[in-house]
């Protein structure tokens, strides 16, 4: 409205004498009154306590658990199916479980773990002999499963326990026997990737730089390492032949868990990632 226009806006606030402009929504009334302020939110009150008593809106924990089959089958969500583990949470990812019977130590969980949680420790086996096998602290640990879909053996997989709080740090460092009592009581776990994608590089090798010296072979976890003779040149007048030990790696393809040791521990690096053409 221009200054020579003395008549006042409209009530809806648009002016007239310019069609198609902003509207301005008055502004909400001020609470006040008894029924505002009291009436009204006893009543919201009122109604969710008479809701509470058909079905609860709340879990009563620790008493209460959805993981409990007992309770899953009192508990019903709008639609009247249960609530629980076996139903929705299929794939959540809680406490590790660990079968450190079937650990091969191959340290692929710890190579994969984005927040270096993963300690390969010794663990005793039984017989005298022990194996490195990993230990989770969760204070460091995001839970994004990628130590449970690296394990090619399926021994660590994650559960449906969340009950980690503690009072200690201390207390929240998972040894391997503390996952393996987790294992042991059959908490639902994840499923677990057995298929190996057919594009995965292989090991393969350099036969120049190789010197035979079976330590790829002696440190392989799952043994698919076999170090065959190669025939030893006749050197010619004047030529000398290497050092080394007449034998090569052979790697049994369907055995290796592509965990990368022998590449690690190969003195001459001559064991490497690739794909055979």
């Amino acid at each position: 409205m221009s200054a020579a226009d003395p008549r006042p806006p409209e009530p809806n606030g648009e002016d007239p004498k310019r069609p198609g402009s902003v509207k301005r929504t008055p502004a909400a009334p001020e609470p006040s009154g008894v029924v505002t302020l009291v009436a009204h939110p006893m009543a919201t009150v009122a109604r969710q306590f008479v809701r509470s008593l058909v079905r609860p809106s709340t879990i009563l924990y620790p008493y209460e658990r959805l993981e409990d089959p007992r309770f899953r089958k009192e508990v019903k969500v709008a639609s009247g199916a249960p609530i629980g583990v076996g139903d929705i949470w299929d794939n959540y990812r809680g406490v590790h479980a660990l079968n450190i019977k079937t650990c091969i130590s191959c340290n692929l969980c710890m190579f994969s773990c984005p927040d270096t949680c993963i300690e390969m420790v010794n663990v005793d086996t039984g017989d005298g002999k022990t194996k490195k096998c990993p230990e989770i602290d969760y204070g460091k640990c995001s839970f994004c499963g990628f130590c449970s879909d690296a394990c090619p053996e399926g021994c660590l997989t994650m559960t449906s326990s969340y009950t980690i709080t503690t009072q200690k740090r201390s207390e929240m460092v998972y040894s391997p026997e503390r996952m393996y009592a987790v294992y042991r009581t059959k908490l639902p776990m994840n499923p677990i990737r057995l298929a190996r994608p057919e594009n995965e590089d292989r090991i393969l090798l350099d036969e120049d730089l190789c010197i035979g010296c079976n330590a790829c072979a002696r440190d392989c976890p799952t043994k698919c390492i076999t170090m065959i003779d190669i025939p030893k040149p006749t050197a010619k007048p004047g030529e000398k032949l290497p050092r080394r030990i007449w034998k090569e790696p052979m790697v049994n393809d369907e055995d290796c868990v592509r965990c990368g040791t022998c590449i690690s521990v190969c003195p001459k690096e001559c064991l490497y990632w690739g794909s055979h053409p």
